[in-house]
């Protein structure tokens, strides 16, 4: 019996785009994906083509080059930040190759664009009607000790998610919000200069305050297992 698995894994990190040919390098920041393919036969006594754990531990010290870091910054890249073209050096990183290797698929968790959702209510979490949207961007904690991987600049694909009594105000408030933190090193964002969730959240729940829109709830997701949620003071 053959087989063939995928295991995937997360790293945060920052890098420079032009968003058109004419325009200067800004730092942003995403979340990325990393999946390590595998193939082969199944193993009829454990079951499996390979321990998804020997998986991760295989890609662990490459991980770490990547993980909170700014792209740019790693000389064998070229400064060729691209998916594709951080898979190819992935991928050769891993060299001497085992056996069930079969490849390297790199995706950032979405672009950031503006792209807002109307979000139903959840009771479960007991969460209301809301919208939904993400934005991307750099960031570093320096108040943190350097040993702190999140004192070093890094990037998140942010996950955000706002309601408010004023549903009306808050959808116009949506895109201007975006605006001013999507593509930003969001640290040079006036009041943002310690961008821990936290303070992003009450950073949010102000920006809306200040455009009518009677905020009651502001989450901000940075990464896919760590989020914040914020009810105002």
């Amino acid at each position: 019996m053959r087989a063939h698995i995928v295991k995937a894994i997360f790293f945060e990190a920052a890098r420079r785009v032009r968003r058109t040919p004419d325009a200067p390098p800004q730092l942003t920041g995403h979340s990325y994906k990393v999946e390590l393919l595998a193939g082969g036969e199944v193993d009829p006594e454990l079951g499996w083509v390979v321990d998804y754990g020997d998986m991760k531990a295989l890609f662990e010290p490459v991980r770490r080059q990547l993980d909170h870091r700014c792209l740019d910054d790693i000389p064998a890249l070229g400064g060729d930040t691209s998916p594709e073209n951080i898979a190819r050096w992935i991928g050769e990183q891993l060299r001497p190759w085992p056996a069930w290797f079969e490849g390297v698929r790199v995706s950032v968790l979405g672009e950031g664009v503006f792209a807002p959702a109307l979000l139903p209510a959840n009771p479960f979490e007991g969460l209301p009607e809301r919208f939904g949207f993400s934005f991307a961007a750099a960031q570093s904690l320096p108040q943190l000790p350097p040993s702190h991987p999140c004192h070093h600049l890094h990037g998140h694909t942010y996950q955000a998610e706002v309601a408010g009594a004023d549903f009306d105000a808050l959808e116009k408030s949506l895109e201007p919000l975006h605006a001013a933190l999507h593509d930003r090193h969001i640290n040079t964002v006036p009041g943002l200069e310690q961008a821990t969730c936290e303070r992003i959240c009450r950073w949010m729940w102000r920006f809306l305050e200040g455009r009518g829109a009677r905020p009651t709830l502001v989450v901000v997701q940075e990464t896919p297992n760590n989020r914040c949620l914020y009810l105002g003071e």
